[in-house]
């Protein structure tokens, strides 16, 4: 499944494009995830599968820092009650 890479209606630029950088990631782990599931994998292609969703855990990991959960409170904190 393919989501369309479509900005969001943020005025900050650095949170539209780590949002869609995280988007990407997320997409690459459930590939990753759904390519483990097949049957007669042989432990070769396991462990290619599971060396880079090592990889593309450790890159979540990092994006989730502080200052992303910054920018989302800033976001947040744009939000006008209704």
């Amino acid at each position: 499944m393919t989501v369309t890479k479509q900005n969001i209606s943020s005025e900050n630029s650095t949170f539209n494009q780590l949002l869609m950088e995280l988007q990407e990631e997320c997409q690459n782990v459930i590939s990753l995830v759904n390519q483990l599931q097949l049957s007669e994998l042989s432990d070769r292609q396991k462990g290619k599968i599971l060396s880079e969703l090592l990889v593309a855990s450790i890159h979540l990991h990092s994006h989730c820092d502080e200052d992303w959960q910054n920018l989302i409170s800033d976001e947040l904190e744009t939000l006008v009650d209704d």
